[in-house]
């Protein structure tokens, strides 16, 4: 009998040591599949929901290294396809506004000490302000694409990191242009704040009718709003921007989508 209670026992020990073996190893494959952080891939405006409109988007080159913001107009000129308003012609007309209606204009760069909002992430800011070069024409709360807040509003469609250029004596004594990869990624920072209260400017869809379940969705942007008129003949109202990127990066490119109606200005040159 001892013989027996003692091989009865070594038997259920063997098949609590199969089962240990057997959650264990699920246990493995279920850390492998979702403890593991996936890459966030950058934001490309050509595969985004706001390609069609990209040809009217403002591309801003950031160059950490000199912080510098080099704003460039969009390809597209005018408004983009612009309604005429079925109140009549002098009622405001929906678009998403080109260079000859608008400017963007970039100042006061600042970039944050490596960790100071995330570890091994950098924070680059910069104020943008809206200058309307139609004097006849102001800007409105856009009618389409149906707007987060009643404002004029701005948003990027589009980062990513581009290469970094470096100088380098050539042996004819002129100067070489060397480019290097710029590796890491760059998001939008939440100085996309909307209208500045707690809680705007969280990612928004503005295209398409899916939910923005998460920050990295393909289909949301965050944003930020410049007023609900900005009248001609200034740069009105400033706001700081930001993007957080990996400490390695050197220099980024992100484009962006002014979204306003046209009406008529309220003091006519």
């Amino acid at each position: 009998m001892p013989l027996l209670r003692t091989t009865s026992m070594h038997s259920a020990l063997r098949r609590d040591r199969r089962r240990h073996d057997a959650v264990m190893i699920v246990c493995a494959i279920l850390l492998t599949a979702c403890g593991a952080d996936a890459p966030v891939a950058p934001r490309n405006a050509e595969t985004s929901p706001a390609s069609p409109h990209s040809g009217v988007a403002f591309a801003a080159l950031i160059n950490v290294r000199t912080r510098s913001v080099t704003v460039t107009p969009p390809a597209r000129r005018g408004p983009a396809g612009a309604t005429p308003s079925i109140a009549g012609r002098d009622a405001p007309s929906l678009s998403l506004l080109g260079s000859d209606v608008i400017g963007l204009v970039a100042s006061n760069v600042r970039i944050s000490p490596v960790g100071a909002y995330a570890p091994n992430k950098v924070r680059v800011t910069f104020d943008l302000g809206i200058e309307i070069r139609l004097p006849t024409l102001a800007l409105t709360v856009p009618t389409w694409p149906v707007p987060p807040a009643p404002e004029v509003i701005l948003f990027p469609i589009a980062y990513a990191t581009t290469v970094a250029p470096g100088n380098a004596a050539g042996g004819n004594g002129n100067v070489v242009e060397v480019t290097q990869p710029s590796l890491g990624t760059v998001s939008p920072s939440p100085d996309w704040n909307g209208t500045g209260a707690p809680g705007s400017g969280s990612p928004y869809n503005f295209f398409t009718s899916a939910p923005c379940t998460a920050e990295a969705s393909a289909d949301c942007f965050r944003w930020i709003t410049f007023g609900s008129r900005l009248e001609p003949g200034r740069t009105r109202d400033t706001r700081t921007v930001g993007f957080d990127m990996d400490a390695s990066v050197q220099q980024f490119r992100t484009r962006m989508i002014v979204a306003a109606d046209l009406a008529p200005a309220a003091v006519k040159p």
